[in-house]
């Protein structure tokens, strides 16, 4: 069973969003911003997939950690669809195409898992679960080794070091609960990596609408976060890959004891930057 913590926290997004920034910024910001506005559709179809897989799982420890996970994402997704409101209102009021398009994604994207739900089978659907955990792991761990959470500039403020340690904190559990149910490596490549192109094509057509609504074009992200990044997600190719082994970057044990802390506090919004 896995350590997992359930935080109930809430943020709050009272600032509008800055788009005054650098082109090579705007570059890692637009793929943020993309992220979170998946989030009120693809952590839900996440849920109801586990859903299912807690009726055929007989570990009650596992079953325990996939509860857990459910729960996390719930609290997740619920914070995005708030911080999702702030950036839909930036492109309303500058461009009313825009803002439709950007709901045009979000209804596309919104489709797709619920298809998925309903007319994929269960390996199909913990498949891409764990491709997409694979993937977020490793570019959470890359961003809290390369420090890009410390000096408070991602869009959203701490919404992102929360979310992305909490995704490092359930990291083991749809891999789990794969291994467990279905357990074919062939079958995790092949329909995980799809899972992940599937969702990056999407983040990325919302960081396309959102630059053409900014009339931008962004600079390249950071280069060695890429490198970090590209190192650690080939690592989940290997037949034996495992992310219970996976040694965490300091400081991510202290962002979990942080949050946990200011859970233990009770409902006061957190400041999103």
């Amino acid at each position: 069973m896995a350590d997992i913590s359930v935080r109930k926290l809430r943020f709050s997004f009272d600032q509008p969003i800055d788009f005054d920034v650098s082109d090579e910024m705007l570059g890692s910001m637009l793929p943020v911003l993309g992220l979170s506005m998946t989030m009120p559709y693809l952590e839900p179809y996440l849920i109801r997939s586990m859903q299912l897989a807690i009726r055929e799982i007989r570990d009650e420890g596992l079953v325990e950690d996939a509860r857990r996970f459910s729960q996390q994402e719930g609290h997740h997704y619920r914070n995005h669809a708030r911080f999702n409101e702030r950036i839909r209102e930036h492109f309303d009021a500058t461009s009313e195409q825009v803002g439709r398009e950007l709901r045009a994604v979000e209804a596309a994207l919104d489709a797709d898992y619920q298809r998925f739900s309903r007319e994929k089978s269960l390996r199909f659907n913990l498949a891409y679960a764990e491709g997409f955990e694979a993937m977020t792991c490793s570019s959470a761990l890359a961003m809290a080794e390369e420090g890009a959470f410390d000096d408070g500039q991602l869009a959203g403020g701490e919404i992102w070091p929360w979310h992305m340690a909490e995704e490092i904190e359930h990291r083991t559990v749809a891999f789990q609960v794969y291994d467990t149910l279905v357990g074919s490596y062939p079958y995790r490549i092949v329909f995980g990596t799809w899972a992940q192109w599937h969702y990056v094509s999407y983040v990325a057509r919302f960081a396309r609408t959102m630059a053409r609504g900014l009339g931008r074009r962004p600079g390249r992200p950071q280069r060695s976060l890429g490198r970090n990044f590209l190192r650690r997600y080939l690592r989940t190719w290997s037949p034996f890959y495992d992310p219970s082994k996976i040694e965490l970057p300091p400081g991510v044990d202290a962002l979990l004891q942080r949050y946990s802390e200011l859970a233990a506090k009770g409902s006061a919004e957190i400041p999103a930057s």
